[in-house]
């Protein structure tokens, strides 16, 4: 905001404004980058006012309100229409009246339905970015009355400029696609007048919560992934550039004195602008980043690799990563992310990567070293369940339940939260002796596939049950299971919970060699508390297994028949009616080869819906026992 400029006042470390402690900045004195950040963190927070208390005190929630209302607050209007009204930067009109005006402490919105209804409080760090948590959620210093509907508009979307708006508020304020470089998501962009305002409240956040910061923090697009950088470089550039071209006004100032009145601490910012340049700004970094080491692919499939590096190190902070592919930059990683999975690959191919680090001045580091990764051969799926269809009691796997009426159940706690198959023998308040199975309804032919692999995620709480994953010739599907002649799996070795206690234990096979076996076999999930083992919560999902086809071996059977309609398709539901039952598998490839997705149905007659996909050709193969059929299918 550029009401009543006071630039003589930002050039000296001897000036002093009102109430602002003598001293109060001179454990920042010849301090720059994230130093000085840090040194102004402690002044603002922990510093002692001489009476016991840390200079920052949370006054709640409730109390901010009182906190604008104050005659000096710098949030009543004294600057433009100066009528004494509550001063709200997204409603504000500079030049003209406005629209409409809120007395403090009345029009607090409980609800509204549109701009001008009521006025509440705006959290211009959103309160998702930090769970709103306290302090954070009652800091006056980012937290400012706003009209009701416009702050619900703006919602969590990050602060930035917008050229083509959705939504404009009565003043002008404006939501959209973002055009300022390095985001392209939705942003708000406010109005000029408040733009330094705003973004010195938002970098006074980065630096008071320095301490907070944590993984759990949304990053609603904006955050860094650490405290010292705390924001990524496009949203310090963005701020940065607001806070230069709209220096501090006598409105920032009295809000300035009014919360160290309120809370006990100040906005270095306000009272020092360059304080911003001198963290921020690093244009005289000339020193590249360290190379990142111990570049190694963490998990490769026929069509995709997943590299994983170490940091790098730098003076200042890393902020993006660069891949290579055989000379060639194929994707920029945010920092602190150390993965990316390379999709798109051939089968069996000789691939080179390397990567490079880059800091937040631009400077570029040496390559990692380069590594080598040779694509595995086209595999074939022989099992995937997701388990996504339990609650329905549709899956690939059959519960069988020996001794009691426990039973293995279907759960939302599978991995990422979705469905998946529990078991667990206590009940009640009481410990229930359990034989429970958990079965592959069909048998899986390994003699036609080689190299086969195994993965599956599962979790346990309490106890110390085994649960075992165990393979059966014999076992003809009927009957109790252990009457029949049952071998581990090979490479297999599920742990006990190493604690016993009610933390999750997660153990996940990845791609583990499971070709030992031979024949066509079920496959099964044991759990046992007959022999008095305390009893352990155990849960299985996202069964899957692969192998190479051996198409020596191969022989087709009966015709596999299926009509494909609407195609083209219009809605991207595609319909299939089937000539056999059984289970069929559907796999759905683009023009280039590459599998897009995966599934399975016992029905006749089924409907998937594929909007997940774009316009364009595919091929869809659908498989049952030893045959397939390859369709194509148009998207529209």
């Amino acid at each position: 905001m550029k009401y009543f400029l006071l630039p003589f006042l930002f050039f000296s470390w001897n000036f002093s404004l009102a109430q602002v402690p003598a001293n109060y900045y001179s454990d920042a004195q010849g301090l720059s980058g994230y130093e000085l950040k840090t040194a102004l963190k402690t002044i603002i927070d922990d510093v002692n006012d001489g009476n016991g208390q840390p200079y920052h005190q949370d006054q709640g929630y409730g109390a901010l309100y009182t906190a604008y209302g104050s005659q000096n607050s710098g949030d009543t209007d004294h600057y433009f229409e100066k009528d004494a009204t509550v001063l709200d930067m997204y409603s504000e009109r500079i030049n003209d009246l406005d629209d409409y005006n809120y007395e403090h402490f009345q029009n607090q919105c409980g609800t509204y339905n549109s701009e001008g209804d009521c006025y509440n409080r705006e959290h211009l760090v959103p309160q998702s970015t930090f769970n709103s948590n306290s302090p954070m959620k009652n800091d006056y210093f980012h937290v400012v009355p706003s009209d009701g509907y416009v702050n619900g508009v703006r919602g969590s979307y990050p602060f930035g400029e917008v050229s083509d708006p959705d939504y404009t508020s009565s003043n002008g304020s404006k939501r959209g696609p973002n055009t300022f470089p390095g985001y392209t998501g939705t942003v708000f962009e406010p109005i000029d007048e408040f733009k330094g305002d705003i973004a010195r409240s938002v970098l006074y956040f980065a630096i008071r919560y320095e301490d907070e910061f944590n993984s759990s923090w949304k990053s609603n697009g904006v955050l860094a992934g650490n405290s010292r950088d705390f924001f990524l470089a496009w949203y310090i550039d963005l701020l940065l550039s607001w806070h230069n071209n709209d220096p501090v006004s006598q409105r920032e100032i009295d809000r300035n004195n009014n919360g160290f009145q309120f809370q006990g601490n100040r906005n270095p910012l306000i009272d020092h602008p360059e304080f911003a340049s001198q963290i921020w700004e690093n244009s005289s970094d000339n020193e590249a980043p360290t190379a990142p080491l111990n570049l190694q692919a963490d998990v490769i499939t026929d069509s995709s690799v997943k590299l994983i590096w170490d940091p790098a190190q730098d003076n200042i902070g890393i902020d993006e990563y660069i891949i290579e592919q055989d000379n060639v930059n194929i994707q920029q990683v945010l920092s602190p992310n150390t993965s990316y999975t390379v999709t798109g690959l051939s089968s069996e191919i000789l691939y080179n990567f390397r990567v490079y680090a880059v800091d937040r001045s631009g400077n570029i580091s040496e390559p990692s070293q380069t590594l080598e990764v040779t694509t595995l051969a086209e595999s074939n799926l022989l099992v995937f369940e997701d388990f996504e269809n339990c609650s329905a009691n549709q899956t690939d796997f059959t519960r069988v339940s020996e001794v009691s009426d426990i039973i293995w159940e279907c759960t939302s706690f599978g991995e990422n939260d979705s469905q998946a198959y529990q078991i667990n023998a206590y009940r009640d308040g009481n410990q229930v002796p359990s034989l429970d199975w958990l079965i592959s309804t069909e048998k899986i032919n390994f003699d036609d596939y080689e190299v086969e692999r195994l993965s599956f995620w599962s979790s346990a709480s309490f106890g110390n049950t085994k649960l075992e994953l165990l393979y059966s010739s014999t076992y003809d599907g009927n009957g109790n299971p252990s009457d029949f002649e049952w071998n581990k799996i090979p490479n297999i070795s599920i742990p006990l919970h190493p604690s016993g206690n009610s933390s999750l234990f997660i153990f996940e096979a990845n791609a583990v060699d499971i070709s030992a076996v031979s024949g066509q076999v079920y496959i099964a999930f044991k759990y046992d508390t007959t022999q008095g083992e305390n009893a352990t919560r155990w849960t299985v999902d996202n069964f899957l297994i692969t192998g190479k086809q051996l198409l020596s071996d191969y022989s087709f059977k009966d015709k596999l028949d299926v009509v494909l309609y609407p195609n083209p398709s219009q809605k991207s539901k595609v319909h299939f009616d089937f000539n056999k039952t059984g289970l069929k598998t559907l796999e759905v490839y683009d023009v280039t080869g590459r599998k897009l997705l995966t599934r399975r149905t016992h029905q006749k007659k089924y409907i998937e819906n594929l909007n997940q996909l774009s316009r364009g050709s595919y091929f869809i193969k659908i498989i049952q026992d030893d045959n397939f059929v390859v369709k194509r299918l148009i998207l529209n």
